[in-house]
Parts: C-alpha cells; structure tokens; sequence
C-alpha cells in the first residue's frame, strides 16, 4: 500500500468576493493514479470533520472500483465507485451524520498510459476548531489554510497566473490596478512549483528582482513572502518565471497583505 501525506495541499480557496464559486470549498490535497491495476491503492489522510467532498480528475479519465472512507469510530464505508472524468467534479455523499473522516482509500485507475490526478476538495464549513487541534495544525495545517492564524497572515486574493512546460517561463501579472502594496504572497495551487526568479515594476518606472521566503521551490497549497524592497509599494506589475516541478501545469495565485 502507498500512502499519499498531506504535507503539500492546496489552502482556502474562499478568499472573498473574487473566488465566489469556490466560497465553501478547501483544497485539501491530491493523489496520483497510474494507468496500471486499480488493485494499487492510493490512501489519504484528513486532518479533521468535513460536511462534504468533492473529487476531480486531471490528465486523464480515471475509473474508481472504490473510494473508502475511514471515519473516527475506526469504521470503514464505500462513499465512491465509478468513473471521474477529466475536469469535471464529481460530489461524493458522506453516509449518515459522521462527518469525522480520518482517511481517504482510492482504488483506481488511469486510462491515459501517462496517469491522472485525484484532485481532492473539502467543505470543512464548522469544524475549523476540530482541525485546529489536530496535533499536526502548526506543523501542517497552519501553513497551508488561509484562516486568518498568525502563521499565514490574513492573505487576501487578487489574481493569478499559469504556467506549462518543463522549463522555467516568464509570465506577467499586471492586475494592481494602482493599489498600494504593504506585502505579497504566493501559492502553488495544483502542485509544486520553483520560481527561479520574480520581479516587480513599480510606479516610478524602476524594476527591482524579489526575494521569496524559504527558497525558489514552492509546496503546493502553501503561502509564500515576497518581500518588496524598502519603501517601494506602488506596484504595476508582477513578473513570474516558474514552472511546475511534479506536473505538467501550474497555477500560482497572487495574494496581497496590504
């Protein structure tokens, strides 16, 4: 058996008014799927209750024989089986009232010989409490969820940008819109990125190379700094060269502190 941890996953993607369609939803992580047997099971763990849970295929078609869930009462239940179709989610129904998953069981199989993706989304709705004492919470879960802790700071989204391809390519962000800039954030949302260099230009015309907390490689699901140079704060545009380190895409969002 493989295990799929949760040490990259994906964070809220209800950030406000520019996300309407995701309000209730969190990534919560992915599994890959190879083109070989469903009798290679992929498990993923959770990190508290959910109210509800989504699934969607990337890269290829991908046929379930079964997705089980394991709840807190050790008890194990059959909550999917069929076939995911690439770009699409498919919402799974939770059986009775337990809502307190402790581990996802993924018995399938890719139909393109290259594999698919699992992506995995979670409505935690209530029970952000329960996760936040979950023994992992400041190791894992206070990296990677955009709740308003003193580990992520109160990120607020503005846009985001995608990239293809092995190489590093160059890709601008231009939607400022002449806000004043106190402090800017990154965050690989559908797998691990590097960034081997971003750059700003500001109002005065200037262009100046950032620096981006921990290093150029990036965790999918998590947020990372970017500081900006002295008192520069006026931006006009973002300037990314990344690309994805474990697929083939990329998206990166944008947020802003100030």
């Amino acid at each position: 058996m493989k295990t799929t941890h949760l040490a990259a996953l994906a964070a809220v993607l209800c950030v406000g008014a520019a996300m309407p369609a995701y309000a209730d939803w969190d990534n919560i992580g992915s599994v890959s799927v190879s083109h070989r047997s469903d009798r290679d099971t992929r498990t993923f763990d959770l990190g508290g209750p959910v109210d509800r849970i989504n699934l969607r295929a990337e890269g290829s078609n991908i046929d379930c024989r079964a997705v089980n869930a394991t709840f807190g009462n050790g008890r194990t239940r059959q909550i999917y089986s069929g076939r995911l179709y690439a770009g699409r989610v498919a919402n799974v129904d939770l059986p009775g009232r337990d809502r307190n998953i402790t581990r996802l069981a993924f018995n399938c199989r890719a139909q393109e010989f290259g594999g698919g993706t699992i992506r995995i989304a979670a409505d935690i709705g209530s029970h952000r409490d329960e996760w936040r004492r979950n023994p992992n919470f400041g190791r894992v879960w206070a990296k990677v969820f955009n709740w308003g802790s003193n580990a992520v700071n109160n990120w607020r989204y503005v846009g985001q940008v995608s990239f293809e391809g092995r190489r590093d390519r160059e890709t601008a962000f231009t939607g400022w819109r002449g806000r004043n800039v106190d402090s800017i954030a990154l965050k690989p949302l559908d797998a691990n990125a590097r960034c081997s260099r971003v750059s700003a230009v500001f109002g005065n015309g200037r262009a100046r190379i950032l620096d981006v907390d921990s290093s150029d490689h990036m965790r999918q699901g998590q947020f990372y700094k970017v500081n900006l140079p002295g008192d520069h704060r006026n931006l006009t545009s973002l300037n990314l060269q990344c690309r994805a380190t474990d697929a083939r895409r990329v998206t990166v969002q944008i947020f802003t502190g100030g």
